[in-house]
């Protein structure tokens, strides 16, 4: 359903955009949720920021953390951007990596699409080092730095 026909089926509501996709709202109150971005998908993380009236666009963001925080921030944005653009590969990852990282296979280094060694031990060498994260990020460079939980995220 696109927007306009909504305004026809629904004159009492309005569509507002938001980073799940278009909402069928009433009266600056949310009133139902329909599945609109089933129907509204663009091509590209430019093409959604063009529409929605942004003005940065966000295709490679740097997994400040590892493990199972990784793990699901990669997965969950991977989902999104499935059902937005059709291509769970329009945002790319780069992640931080640790000798005992990759010593141990971890799956989060298997899910990104770049990864960026650091220093082993203690989480104030990596994971919690701010100046490191920002440093990587731009070196790499990204657009989007996700900390997650624990570590970074904490100072």
């Amino acid at each position: 359903m696109s927007p306009a026909k909504c305004k026809i089926c629904f004159p009492d509501r309005e569509v507002k955009p938001s980073m799940s996709g278009l909402h069928l709202v009433k009266r600056g109150r949310e009133h139902k949720k329909l599945d609109l971005h089933r129907d509204f998908t663009v091509a590209s993380p430019a093409e959604f920021v063009t529409r929605f009236g942004g003005d940065r666009v966000i295709e490679k963001v740097l997994i400040a953390n590892n493990g199972i925080a990784a793990v699901k921030c990669m997965r969950s944005i991977r989902r999104w951007a499935y059902e937005m653009f059709r291509n769970e590969r329009a945002i790319r990852f780069v992640v931080m990596v640790t000798p005992e990282d990759l010593k141990a296979n971890a799956e989060y280094i298997k899910m990104a699409d770049h990864y960026v060694p650091v220093p082993g031990g203690p989480n104030n060498n990596n994971y919690a080092n701010v100046e490191l994260i920002v440093d990587v990020a731009k070196r790499i460079p990204v657009q989007a730095v996700w900390a997650g939980w624990g570590h970074a995220s904490e100072n």
